[in-house]
């Protein structure tokens, strides 16, 4: 769901078209339930550090850069479990009997500042009792020095887990049925005890709960960059890889009547999808994460030629596409995936350096990127490091004029929900000003969700040396809309968290603190920078409302797994 976003605010077609898609039902319930939830009004601020509730060795490597960790449940309102919530860390690093390429942590909610966890456990040999334990371990090689490199999908019910094993001139797609306590040794804060599958893979859907896993070879090229996209409601995932081929794989959980009435097929490549599954996209570099557009069902990738790719459910290119965003050239790629609205129809993408000479964020349709005419907002000057995913506010999410009514569960109707000035699609960038490069820039929106082009109006610089940054996080816990990132260097503190609610105004001028007050909520320092963040819960419960994230080398906390609580946060 972090490249597919779902406003509670849109035109009621819109809004009816998506009501079956299950990303749009989980995250319009969500938004429902957390209206009425407020928690943790206290406030931090810059120069204080942050308490780090766990951290868990890797092992030799992280998740990658602008990677992510996938968490179970989905349902940031649920109640926490410490057995059965859970999360999944990809590994970018070769494995072996000691090391494993992707692992699950569980008893998440553990740690002793600012309140005890309840899923701390007694200390004791091989259980330090404040940290969380490892679920699962294993090491899947289907090919020699298999790593994965990318982000991990997981089943509705959380009983399997897609992702893509690489390793030169080779990649792999896998689900696996993972089973508890397989590779888990006697010391639980240890990963080195992975179990290997390197034959014996499942020709039919693995059973849930067997330690099964399938293999599916795409193509003959790595993946580098490009995370499995799963669309839950057909069972469908697409794949891209580092020579421009989008791959599409049916049957991936094995979840849908198609599947069960003909029996239970492990994953197969689709044979009416380009040539044997595969679809040469004239992409001249790697791809991207594919996103698929729950309402069209258009498929859009980006690409290190800095260009957008959208492609029909058939295959054909979409009007207009390829649509050239950044040179392609040096940091002119894209390198993340896009990131949709479903509802208003719009997809976003951002590149370091475009023809004009500067970043852009740029503002495409999901049926055309002919008509309307893309939107391109301008932020700093050409930078000598990538762009990464923005998000928005919340404000974007809940604030307008609706007429919508009764839709899967919302109740909003013919009301204003505050002011549609104040939606904001967010992106840290290098500004080029000596000194204070590193920027937050905000960018508005007219009523019809057209984004605003030109220079981007909001901006907020930090002093700093030029850095990579990771994706922005966004995330609305009770009344405090929270915004994290990470600078990609080993000097602390590279981890920030901004307060947007104690921002006077983000509109139409420079982002300016409350009162003089800086809105810097928290910062710590983790290794060489962060990988993309993870935030779960609004839970009142113990150590239950938190980020995680993985950590890069070097550093004291380098190839870790770590977890931070919100309410240190802010």
């Amino acid at each position: 769901m972090r490249h597919l976003v779902y406003p509670q605010i849109g035109e009621i077609n819109s809004l009816i078209a998506l009501q079956h898609d299950p990303r749009a039902i989980l995250s319009w319930q969500a938004a429902e339930r957390q209206n009425v939830i407020r928690v943790r009004n206290s406030r931090r601020f810059l120069g204080e550090q942050v308490h780090q509730d766990w951290s868990i060795s890797l092992g030799g490597g992280t998740t990658a850069p602008a990677m992510y960790p996938a968490k179970f449940t989905f349902d940031v309102n649920a109640a926490a479990n410490c057995a059965t919530d859970f999360i999944v860390y990809p590994v970018n690093v070769a494995g072996s009997g000691t090391q494993p390429n992707i692992v699950a942590f569980n008893n998440l909610y553990s740690g002793t500042n600012p309140s005890t966890g309840i899923c701390n456990g007694i200390p004791g040999p091989g259980d330090d009792g404040v940290s969380a334990t490892t679920f699962w371990s294993y090491n899947i090689q289907a090919v020699a020095g298999g790593l994965v490199a990318t982000s991990p999908a997981l089943s509705l019910d959380g009983t399997k887990v897609a992702f893509v094993e690489t390793a030169a001139g080779a990649a792999h797609f896998h689900v696996l049925a993972w089973r508890s306590g397989d590779g888990v040794g006697a010391n639980l804060q240890s990963v080195t005890s992975p179990r290997t599958i390197n034959s014996g893979f499942a020709t039919l859907a693995p059973v849930a709960g067997t330690g099964t896993a399938t293999d599916l070879t795409l193509g003959s090229s790595s993946d580098t960059l490009s995370s499995p996209f799963v669309d839950y409601a057909h069972d469908v995932a697409y794949i891209g890889n580092d020579t421009g081929t989008l791959f599409r794989v049916i049957h991936v959980f094995c979840s849908n009547p198609d599947c069960t009435n003909g029996g239970s097929p492990a994953p197969i490549l689709d044979g009416n999808w380009g040539s044997g599954g595969g679809l040469a996209t004239a992409c001249s570099g790697k791809l991207t994460g594919p996103v698929v557009d729950g309402k069209t069902g258009n498929i859009f990738v980006g690409c290190s030629d800095g260009k957008l790719y959208g492609f029909t459910p058939a295959g054909a290119s979409i009007p207009g596409s390829p649509l050239i965003v950044g040179t392609g050239s040096g940091t002119g790629g894209i390198v993340d995936p896009p990131m949709v609205d479903a509802v208003n129809g719009f997809a976003y993408v951002v590149s370091g350096n475009s023809a004009g000479g500067t970043e852009v964020l740029v503002q495409a349709g999901t049926t055309s990127f002919s008509s309307p005419t893309p939107v391109t907002a301008t932020l700093g000057s050409a930078s000598s490091v990538n762009l990464h995913t923005p998000a928005f506010n919340a404000a974007y999410f809940s604030s307008g004029f609706t007429t919508v009514a009764n839709v899967q569960g919302t109740t909003s109707s013919n009301t204003s929900h505050g002011n549609i000035s104040n939606w904001q699609i967010l992106e840290w960038a290098d500004s080029g000003v000596a000194g204070f490069p590193v920027t937050l820039y905000g960018v508005g929106f007219n009523s019809s969700h057209v984004m605003t082009s030109g220079p981007a109006g909001n901006f907020l610089e930090l002093p700093s040396s030029v850095v990579e940054l990771s994706p922005v996080t966004e995330f609305m816990n009770g009344s405090t809309d929270q915004v994290f990132v990470s600078g990609l260097l080993n000097a602390p503190p590279n981890l920030i968290e901004y307060n947007l609610t104690d921002f006077a105004n983000l509109f139409p001028n420079v982002l300016m603190p409350v009162n003089g007050s800086s809105a810097v909520g928290a910062s710590i320092g983790e290794g060489s920078g962060t990988t993309g963040m993870v935030v779960d819960n609004v839970s009142p419960s113990g150590q239950a409302s938190s980020i995680y994230f993985g950590v890069l080398s070097p550093g004291p906390n380098g190839n870790s797994a770590v977890k931070l609580t919100q309410s240190g946060l802010h």
